[in-house]
């Protein structure tokens, strides 16, 4: 019976433990210590300066342009990570390379357009060996026809020197002239130069006949052969110049000079089009900026007149820690999503207008710097 007494103040003693320690919690969280958001989908307020003036919004700092994530190329459905050529931390320039994935499929097409576009190039110089040989082959078959026709002028003047001789032998056999012309009829060497006179002549009409030939080959066909040659060639260049820069999009490069702010991947890995997580984030290079968030209950204080004025940053979670900004107009005309939310599976219809702020020193000496990402409040000028 001595003990229950105990127990009940015991108890009684733990609840009332419990619940201060409920209370700081809370406390701590509306104070902004988890940087998390509470039922309606704000930002906690955080600590707010006690001598702040004016109209305080929440923002965050970030690189202008925007952090730049890379992932899987475009060209790729999915991929195998072969080399990374960057670290985190490591400053790089603008084309820089920063990892490449594995592409046999792609290689092997840059292979056969080489192999298209070799044959392509053998066929067009035959062509064009072709045409450039033509005038020689027309003056050749030109010198045929002359010699053709020096042939058929030479057994012309044999068969007529033949029939001379022949008519004195036989003039002499008999004195009749019906049967000196039948002997000279019927003389083997005289037949031998008839002839021949009419196989140069046969010869002559042939050497003419491809001298014309030739002649219209160089007017039409060849002509022809080569610009096939040529559109064939131009044809399997561009394709064998796609297929190469498709394998040269699987090495990423970056599109900015700025610093590797994270690496997520190593050799060997494998990406595929639902990946989520980056490859690699980049911080360009340049200045530093606070996107601060205005929610429409206090849009109406923060006009035109504000561009180009000082407002104090401060620290999400330690006021003491604060930045100069000038606000850089124009300011933004509608009422968007908050960028926290762009990507993420669970969206709330928070929706903020959004004023750039300007942060000339974003690293002062004694205080830390401004980090992208880093939660922050602004405050406005009345």
């Amino acid at each position: 019976m001595t003990r229950l007494p105990k127990m009940r103040s015991l108890l009684v003693a733990a609840g009332g433990v419990a619940l201060v320690g409920s209370l700081l919690g809370a406390r701590l969280l509306g104070a902004g210590g988890g940087g998390g958001t509470d039922a309606t989908g704000k930002s906690p307020p955080g600590p707010v300066p006690k001598d702040a003036t004016g109209t305080v919004v929440l923002g965050t700092a970030d690189s202008d342009p925007p952090p730049a994530r890379y992932g899987l190329p475009p060209v790729l459905q999915a991929g195998q990570v072969v080399e990374v050529y960057v670290k985190q931390g490591e400053e790089v320039k603008a084309g820089q390379k920063l990892y490449r994935f594995s592409a046999p499929l792609l290689e092997a097409k840059v292979s056969e357009a080489e192999k298209a576009l070799g044959v392509a190039r053998a066929k067009q110089a035959e062509a064009q060996g072709a045409a450039d040989a033509h005038p020689t082959t027309v003056a050749v078959q030109a010198q045929a026809v002359k010699a053709a026709e020096k042939k058929v002028e030479l057994t012309h003047k044999a068969r007529l020197v033949g029939q001379f001789h022949a008519a004195e032998k036989y003039r002499n056999v008999t004195t009749d002239p019906k049967k000196q012309q039948e002997l000279i009829d019927n003389d083997p060497d005289l037949y031998g130069l008839y002839v021949k006179f009419a196989e140069a002549e046969l010869e002559r009409d042939v050497a003419k006949a491809k001298f014309e030939a030739v002649k219209a080959a160089e007017d039409k066909q060849l002509a022809r052969v080569v610009a096939v040659a040529e559109a064939e060639v131009k044809r399997y260049e561009a394709a064998a110049a796609t297929a190469r820069e498709l394998v040269e999009a699987c090495t990423v490069t970056a599109r900015v000079d700025g610093t590797v702010e994270r690496v997520s991947v190593s050799p060997g890995d494998v990406m595929g089009i639902s990946s989520q997580a980056p490859a690699l984030v980049l911080i360009p290079a340049g200045p530093r900026v606070v996107r601060a968030e205005v929610e429409a209950e206090f849009a109406s204080k923060i006009g035109p007149n504000q561009i180009g004025r000082q407002v104090i940053v401060h620290d999400f979670t330690d006021p003491k820690v604060t930045f100069k900004g000038v606000v850089r107009g124009p300011l933004g005309g509608s009422f968007l999503p908050r960028r926290a939310n762009e990507g993420a599976l669970v969206q709330n219809e928070t929706r903020v207008l959004e004023v750039v702020i300007e942060v000339p020193e974003p690293a002062p000496a004694g205080k830390p710097p401004l980090r992208v990402g880093q939660r922050v409040r602004v405050i406005f000028a009345p």
